[in-house]
């Protein structure tokens, strides 16, 4: 049985979509988080070859219809989550304060609820865009590259310098980040009506633990990694 995720929005979902990417960018800017945008573009960049090459090209398994060229709406949609996921996740590796991890959840779905409802109070262009992914028998493949990443996190420890001092709390802290921002992408979407209400649980639950946490184990590996090159006394623990 194919199961599919999608969403259905007006074209002026985009215009509002890209409003609020601008103004994380420009709030990253702002607050000198230089690292955690040039992790966003690479997230763009690793979100628009998983999006664009390989589910819509390769594997036929993204759909898009509406009013849209595919390539060029796939380059916007992979800019604008890549950007504000991956540069979220970033700075919630290096955020040590609970009022900071609160200011930027709060402003990530803050941010995408708005983006949704603005789409729908304001009338500026209602013509309807339908994408949908079909990911039937994913699941399996999803959970097993999740526990990959995290046993390799572990095994990792003891091998290597920049992670040596990993603990356990910190492995459930990645899992609850990597949790966090997909759920806010999905709650967003669903209280909204962008994402279709049906396979609730499975979209919304499935989705929020595994979709993100595929990556987690290995952009936090980056990231020690590139903290450590540009500051070798940093504490990663």
């Amino acid at each position: 049985m194919t199961h599919q995720v999608a969403r259905i929005f007006d074209c002026d979902f985009i215009y509002f979509d890209l409003l609020f990417c601008a103004i994380w960018i420009f709030v990253l800017i702002r607050k000198k988080k230089y690292e955690e945008f040039l992790f966003g573009l690479f997230g763009a960049i690793i979100v628009f070859l998983i999006d664009d090459i390989i589910w819509l090209h390769i594997q036929g398994t993204r759909h898009i219809a509406g009013p849209v060229q595919s390539d060029l709406f796939l380059l916007y949609f992979s800019f604008t989550y890549g950007m504000i996921e991956f540069s979220y996740v970033t700075i919630m590796f290096g955020v040590n304060k609970n009022i900071s991890r609160l200011y930027w959840t709060l402003f990530l779905y803050v941010g995408w609820i708005a983006s949704a409802l603005m789409s729908q109070k304001l009338p500026i262009d209602d013509r309807s865009i339908d994408i949908y992914r079909e990911m039937a028998g994913i699941r399996p493949v999803q959970i097993s590259i999740v526990v990959i990443g995290y046993v390799l996190l572990i095994v990792m420890k003891y091998s290597w310098k920049s992670i040596r001092h990993l603990r356990w709390r910190t492995l459930a802290y990645l899992f609850i980040v990597g949790v966090l921002v997909h759920f806010g992408m999905e709650f967003s979407l669903l209280i909204t009506g962008v994402r279709p209400s049906g396979n609730l649980i499975n979209v919304l639950l499935f989705n929020s633990l595994l979709e993100f946490n595929m990556g987690i184990p290995f952009l936090y590996m980056m990231w020690v990694f590139f903290r450590e090159k540009c500051n070798p006394q940093v504490d990663h623990s």
